[in-house]
């Protein structure tokens, strides 16, 4: 079979799959089930192969198996193959379909979350502390100004310390209010955007590729 014709194939093939898709909008259907489970299943092979290739393998496998030859034949880096101590801990976290042994998953649950808390608190120290340091501008030209007086007027919006009696604290605390809703609509507003280019996108498939349709 020519390429050509595999291309028509691709392209039909994703034509259905886009049309399947998007035959939601009218009503929930078979036929938009059927691509649904279609989407899902393929999401998960393809998870579970950029997994296995792009994690498991290069930054698991290879190094135990370098460490392992390196123990063997007594040329390379031999602590390598202390990887497969990853390999029990790993298995670990299916005993969770376990009743009766699914205490040995919790170990292994509480470890992870407890290194996860120190790598967020670390990323935290990093990220943000160098945020709230630079928050703090020198009001030397419109810009700056406009982020201080936001940031200080959403920080009232969000103080319940004390009642807002105070008209200066009251009245920063509302412009506080109004300028959430413009940044988040102004956030609203991209996610609206970036959907629609994916939209577009999706049409031109189907105008173009699919039924051949040409621009002026």
């Amino acid at each position: 079979m020519s390429p050509h014709v595999w291309q028509r194939i691709e392209v039909w093939v994703a034509a259905i799959c886009t049309l399947g898709i998007y035959s939601f909008l009218y009503r929930e259907n078979r036929f938009y089930r059927f691509f649904e489970h279609v989407f899902m299943g393929v999401a998960g092979g393809w998870g579970i192969v950029t997994t296995w290739t792009q994690v498991l393998r290069p930054m698991w496998w290879e190094p135990m198996k370098a460490g392992f030859s390196a123990v063997r034949t007594g040329h390379g880096d031999p602590w390598g193959a202390l990887w497969v101590l990853a390999l029990p801990l790993g298995s670990m976290w299916y005993f969770t379909y376990s009743r009766r042994y699914v205490w040995i998953s919790r170990v292994i649950f509480g470890f992870f979350m407890g290194a996860t808390a120190g790598m967020g608190f670390r990323a935290f120290v990093g990220g943000q502390m160098p945020q709230l340091v630079s928050s703090f501008k020198p009001l030397n030209s419109p810009n700056n100004v406009v982020f201080v007086v936001t940031l200080v007027c959403v920080m009232l919006y969000f103080f319940f310390s004390f009642e807002r009696k105070n008209a200066v604290v009251r009245h920063g605390a509302t412009v506080g209010r109004w300028l959430l809703m413009v940044a988040f609509g102004a956030m609203f507003g991209n996610t609206v955007m970036a959907r629609m280019s994916l939209f577009i996108e999706r049409f031109q498939f189907l105008a173009v590729q699919w039924l051949g349709l040409k621009g002026g």
